[in-house]
C-alpha cells in the first residue's frame, strides 16, 4: 500500500490518503501514519470505512488507550476505549486547551473519528505549542525553565460558572476528587525531543511560586503568544475523517457555530508502550 501524504499548512497539518480500511493495518502502515503525527503535528485519514477495533488498533500502536478518568463524555458500550462526543446531549467544548491536562498523565496522542459533520460549521482548529514555545525570546525561554504551573478540572467548571451556567457546586467537587496536578511550564516531547509550552487557558489556574499578579502576567503573555494565527491549522470535517493529533504539542478548540448534529468518537493514548522505539532518529523518551 502506497500512502499519499499532503502537507497542509507550514508549521502543522497533513493529508494521508490511500489507506484501505478493508484490509488488515499492518504494522508498516501503523509506522508510517505515527511518521506522519510526529512530523506534522495533526494528520486527517479518509476513514469512512474503518471499524471501532480499528480505531483502536490505530490508537493502540503509540500506547495504551485512555478507559475515561472522567464522566465527562459517554462510553461506546462495545468499546469502552471510545468515547461518544455527541452534540445532541451538549458536549460542545468551545475553548482553547489541551484534554485532561488535570491528571498526573495527560492523553498523548488524540485520535477522532467524524461519525455525523454538520453540513456547515463544526470545525476544529489546532495550535503548535511547541512552535508558540520556539517563537518566544531567549530571555523568556530562560525565565520559564523551572516554572510549575498548577491544572486542575475545577477550573473548567469556575469558567463555566463565571459563564452563567448553575455549576458552582462542582468547582469544589472537583478538587475533593483530587483532579488538579503540577506540570512544567514548558516540557520535552518524548518522541521528537521538543520543547513545547503546557500551560492552557482551561485547565491552568496558576504558576506556582509566583505572586497572583506575576502568575496571572506570565500566563497571560503565554496564552497571547498561544494565539498567534501562523501557529494554529483549522480543519474542516468530511464525514468519516480520522482527525488525529498530538496531544503533546497541539491543543485544540471545538469551533461552535453549527446547527445540527455533530457526533464523533474520540480515542486518547495515556502512556506509550515500554517496547515503543520511535519512528523518528532516536528513541522515545520513558
Amino acid at each position: 500500500m502506497t500512502l499519499k501524504i499532503e502537507k497542509l499548512g507550514e508549521y502543522l497539518g497533513a493529508r494521508i490518503e490511500g489507506v484501505d480500511f478493508s484490509a488488515p493495518l499492518t504494522a508498516a502502515i501503523l509506522d508510517e501514519i505515527a511518521t506522519a503525527l510526529y512530523q506534522y503535528q495533526v494528520i486527517s485519514i479518509p476513514a469512512a470505512e474503518m471499524t471501532p477495533a480499528q480505531h483502536i488498533q490505530i490508537a493502540s500502536h503509540f500506547g495504551e488507550p485512555e478507559h475515561n478518568e472522567t464522566d465527562q463524555f459517554a462510553r461506546d458500550a462495545a468499546h469502552p476505549e471510545i468515547t461518544v462526543i455527541d452534540s445532541d446531549k451538549g458536549d460542545r467544548a468551545d475553548s482553547w486547551h489541551a484534554d485532561e491536562t488535570f491528571l498526573e498523565h495527560p492523553p498523548l496522542v488524540n485520535l477522532l473519528h467524524g461519525k455525523v459533520i454538520p453540513q456547515f460549521g463544526g470545525d476544529t482548529a489546532l495550535r503548535s505549542a511547541a512552535c508558540a514555545y520556539e517563537g518566544l525570546s531567549p530571555v523568556v525561554k530562560t525565565m520559564l525553565e523551572d516554572l510549575a504551573a498548577m491544572h486542575d478540572y475545577g477550573h473548567l467548571y469556575e469558567l463555566g460558572w463565571q459563564a452563567g451556567f448553575p455549576i458552582a457546586a462542582m468547582v469544589g467537587d472537583a478538587l475533593t476528587k483530587g483532579l488538579y496536578q503540577l506540570h512544567p511550564v514548558v516540557k520535552r516531547h518524548r518522541v521528537t525531543g521538543r520543547p513545547w509550552l503546557s500551560v492552557n487557558p482551561v485547565y491552568t489556574r496558576f504558576i506556582e511560586k509566583l505572586n497572583p499578579v506575576e502568575s496571572e502576567a506570565i500566563l497571560g503573555m503565554l496564552f497571547r503568544q498561544l494565539e498567534k494565527p501562523e501557529y494554529c491549522y483549522r480543519h474542516r470535517w468530511q464525514p468519516g475523517d480520522l482527525l488525529i493529533w498530538d496531544q503533546e504539542c497541539v491543543q485544540h478548540y471545538a469551533v461552535r457555530d453549527f446547527t445540527g448534529r455533530r457526533l464523533v468518537h474520540r480515542v486518547a493514548v495515556v502512556a506509550t508502550r515500554s517496547t515503543y522505539k520511535g519512528v523518528l532518529s532516536g528513541a522515545v523518551n520513558e
